[in-house]
């Protein structure tokens, strides 16, 4: 079986990387030739262009920025579905809006190309041992095939419905995860106000009913050791939130914490906070309430 992969960036790298390591023959295009290059190291083969993976795969996986960016490669004049051949397999990791899904899906079904999302969740750090999570849109047939594929990059399949589903849930995953890092930057700059200690503020706040998976895995290992290197980004953070309340909007749902949460990343990106990790939201409101940055 031969894997095409697309999109080697933060997550997709690691992704890709597994499915070396579990023995897959794995071809994979990418922008920057350092990931390239990287992945070359590890045993996996690069593509000059997409069109030559769609061609000679079996199996596509695209890992990409956003829905655009999904649209130009998957639906292109040139794109992967111009050149997959009947009976073989698209699979979306990317985080897109459910218009976007839906017409993927609409596409693929018309040229009896298999289609599912699969949107990945847990953090970057989990998809480098290994570990990710995977939310499953898919139909029923094609459930036993893709469970067995997507663990060779992760431990979890959690099939969520029919194609599309996959991304449905990851939005409302992430709507769940982004506001968790504007409410933990509040609480922990307010104990900073307030003259607490930080390391035990961190205790009870993990300790008790209080405690997220955020503040607890993530916090320590990023803005609270002072590493700010994206595991995920502010700028895709925004770009989750909009598209988490664009879903709401376009169902007639009322999401009030959601989008006050998203304006609350547009402030952090416009003061200069893109490129850091969304943890980094606890340093943005440090910094606009004038006080010190919290680290343990």
């Amino acid at each position: 079986m031969k894997i095409g992969f697309i999109g080697l960036g933060r997550m997709g790298f690691p992704l890709a990387s597994h499915l070396v390591k579990n023995g897959l023959d794995v071809t994979a295009f990418d922008l920057n030739p350092a990931q390239i290059e990287k992945f070359i190291q590890l045993g996996g083969r690069n593509a000059s262009n997409i069109q030559e993976i769609a061609a000679d795969s079996d199996v596509v996986i695209t890992m990409l920025p956003g829905p655009k960016q999904s649209i130009d490669v998957i639906l292109g004049d040139n794109g992967i579905l111009a050149h997959l051949s009947e009976g073989k397999y698209l699979i979306e990791l990317s985080t897109i809006d459910t218009d976007t899904v839906d017409l993927l899906y609409k596409h693929a079904k018309e040229k009896n190309v298999k289609f599912a999302d699969a949107p990945v969740g847990r953090l970057a750090a989990h998809a480098d041992l290994g570990q990710s999570l995977f939310m499953l849109g898919a139909n029923e047939s094609d459930f036993a095939f893709l469970q067995d594929f997507l663990l060779n990059m992760g431990t979890t399949v959690l099939h969520c419905g029919e194609p599309g589903a996959g991304t449905r849930m990851k939005l409302i995953n992430n709507l769940m995860v982004l506001c968790y890092c504007q409410l933990n930057s509040e609480a922990l700059v307010l104990a900073q106000g307030l003259g607490l200690d930080a390391k035990k503020t961190f205790e009870v706040l993990t300790g008790t009913t209080a405690s997220n998976g955020q503040l607890k895995e993530k916090w320590p290992q990023k803005v609270l050791k002072n590493d700010l290197t994206p595991g995920f980004d502010i700028a895709l953070g925004f770009k989750d939130l909009t598209l988490a309340c664009q879903a709401a909007q376009s169902s007639g749902i009322s999401l009030p914490v959601g989008n006050l949460v998203r304006n609350m990343f547009q402030l952090a990106r416009h003061a200069g906070k893109d490129g850091q990790d969304t943890s980094s939201m606890t340093d943005f409101w440090a910094e606009a309430n004038n006080i010190e940055k919290i680290r343990l």
